[in-house]
């Protein structure tokens, strides 16, 4: 990695607004910005956020942006340089996963980090302080750390997702093997984990469309796992579907609560568990388009 570890963002006093910087570049109107503003906080989301995710910047605008209000520099195709065992031990794998970051550079007690969020600041201050380094930030996608990511710790590439990929995470072998044999039957790509840590990555690389987890699974259950991944912005909204064994109310309302999209009980039945995987894929279809 070539780029050069310099001293990083301006002080938050002096930050501009997101939103004022796509007014200038021209991407967005004063008024448009102010009624996104609001719908971000009735949301509890950020701004930057919520523009990615309905598609009105691209993910490279809103780098940019962030890099124009940090005063930070702005990273591309990074991941095909090499790093450093001894670096890249600095941020473990699951930590880069869940916030998008990426160690780069390890100079003079500075650490150069690839970040899709640079407003983290109590992140940021923990590795500083764990590594006694002081951060050096640099803005990029999620796309580009997820290559990053996928290429340094995972020894993969990403590809593009089939449009009807699904992850299957399931201990038990003989369910694991039942179940993907009735999905991949009627066409569906199914790649399979055998634990939520497992599951938690693969599915970086993979990218499915659709996840079927456990409920009960050793390292990480499948209450966890939904947790861990929906706070990975880019799979926020992926329909996650439930497998368990218990049939009672309170446990289909706790499932539908913590955001599963369905569930499916335990034995599998066939005809039950395509009705609720059609459903799931009906249902993000109508959101993003058979393409997304």
């Amino acid at each position: 990695m070539t780029a050069d570890i310099k001293p990083i963002a301006a002080p938050q006093a002096t930050r501009k607004p997101l939103g004022e910087i796509f007014v200038e570049r021209g991407l967005l109107t004063r008024a448009s910005v102010d009624r996104l503003i609001a719908h971000a906080k009735s949301k509890n989301i950020r701004l930057g956020e919520l523009l990615e995710v309905i598609g009105l910047v691209t993910p490279e605008e809103l780098a940019e942006a962030l890099a124009i209000q940090y005063r930070v520099r702005k990273i591309v195709d990074f991941a095909k340089y090499s790093y450093p065992a001894n670096v890249l031990k600095l941020i473990p794998m699951e930590m880069a996963v869940k916030h998008s970051i990426f160690p780069l550079k390890l100079d003079d007690g500075r650490l150069g980090l690839a970040v899709a969020d640079p407003t983290t600041d109590d992140l940021f201050a923990s590795i500083a302080a764990q590594h006694n380094v002081k951060l050096v930030l640099y803005v990029s996608t999620r796309l580009e750390i997820n290559r990053a990511i996928a290429r340094h710790y995972l020894g993969q590439t990403i590809a593009g997702p089939a449009s009807k990929s699904i992850l299957l995470v399931e201990d038990d072998q003989l369910s694991r093997e039942m179940v993907a044999k009735i999905l991949t039957r009627q066409g569906y790509a199914v790649e399979t984990a055998i634990d939520g840590m497992d599951a938690f990555s693969k599915i970086f690389t993979l990218k499915p469309k659709l996840v079927i987890t456990d409920k009960v699974m050793p390292k990480l259950g499948g209450y966890e796992f939904l947790f861990a991944i929906k706070n990975i912005p880019e799979f926020r909204y992926m329909p996650v579907i439930l497998m368990t064994a218990a049939a009672t109310p309170d446990e289909e309302k706790e499932a539908l609560e913590k955001g599963f999209f369905d569930f499916v009980l335990k034995p599998v039945k066939e005809i039950g568990l395509l009705t609720r995987v059609k459903r799931a894929f009906a249902s993000r279809e109508a959101l993003y388009g058979k393409t997304a």
